[in-house]
């Protein structure tokens, strides 16, 4: 059961804790620490919480996580997390993020470690001349959600490979150095592609994937700063490199990596329109997602945003 929230859950942020630039040229640097909630208009964050709750109907039977997440933000940049997961009303499981990165600042390990001082899970990330070249993971309950992904790069294209298996997935990178286009490959034949487009001011206004699976979201957003943004663009390659081939990308680009704030969305025709809450001078304090797809599944994302001033 707990391996089945766990991949449940990679729907959610914490998936995006084990991430880091490719190279020096996504750095961001700035920002602090500790927490406030005053009408102040600094967007640097100190804590960033979301709280999650999915129900899924899984081979007929119904599934409830629920997951409490907390990031410490230093210097515009992740620090350490926490992480509290429950499963169909069991007690929570507590566990701690401990980051580790070499003197570049690129992290190199990712750990999970629960409240007996158990590791959990841990990722392992790789580089060769700047670049990440493997990212290893290890779920030590179970090897079936392990993996190995070795990475080559030609030109604009980035190519994901893992040893024993016949998928393979590459990821087209624009000028600007985003992910316009995601495509899994079983041997030579295309199974899943995702498209991805943008705006002038830099937002995401819709994915299109085609394939195992079909969609087509657009996107909207308010006119304010997103302050996830400086923070998420430090990871940004990497919270796509390490996803399975069959996960949607659009999603975590507007939540995490667009200019201004995500506020809504339409998913096949069906639209979702987000409560934010902001100060006085226009700062992101909350943002409350929900999903209804029917009664097999439902989302509810709770997001507070705590600063500097």
């Amino acid at each position: 059961m707990k391996k089945l929230a766990l991949i449940l859950f990679t729907l959610t942020l914490i998936t995006s804790c084990n991430i880091e630039p490719l190279d020096s040229a996504y750095n961001q640097e700035g920002g602090g620490n500790q927490g406030g909630g005053s009408e102040s208009a600094d967007l640097s964050m100190s804590v960033y919480e979301l709280d999650t709750k999915i129900n899924v109907v899984f081979f007929g039977a119904p599934i409830e996580t629920i997951t409490n997440s907390e990031l410490h933000i230093s210097n515009n940049k992740i620090a350490s997390g926490t992480n509290a997961l429950s499963a169909n009303g069991s007690p929570f499981e507590n566990e701690d993020v401990i980051i580790t990165r070499n003197s570049s600042g690129q992290i190199i390990n990712d750990k999970s470690v629960n409240s007996a001082g158990v590791t959990t899970n841990e990722t392992v990330i790789t580089y060769t001349n700047g670049v990440v070249s493997n990212i290893t993971y290890d779920y030590y309950d179970n090897d079936e959600d392990d993996y190995n992904y070795n990475f080559t790069y030609d030109g604009n294209i980035i190519t994901r490979t893992e040893p024993g298996s016949t998928i393979s997935t590459q990821f087209t990178v624009d000028g600007q150095d985003r992910v316009i286009k995601k495509e899994s490959f079983d041997g030579e034949f295309s199974i899943q592609t995702e498209t991805v487009a943008y705006n002038a001011a830099g937002n995401i206004t819709s994915s299109t994937t085609t394939g195992e699976t079909q969609s087509n979201t657009t996107y909207q957003f308010d006119d304010k700063s997103n302050p996830l943004q400086v923070i998420y663009e430090d990871n940004y390659i990497l919270t796509f490199l390490k996803d399975d081939y069959s996960d949607e990308i659009g999603g975590q680009i507007a939540q995490f990596l667009s200019t201004n704030n995500w506020n809504g969305a339409s998913f096949n025709g069906t639209a979702f329109n987000f409560d934010l809450e902001y100060n006085t001078v226009g700062r992101i304090k909350s943002r409350d997602i929900a999903y209804n797809f029917g009664p097999e599944l439902s989302f509810e994302f709770n997001e507070v945003f705590s600063y500097i001033n």
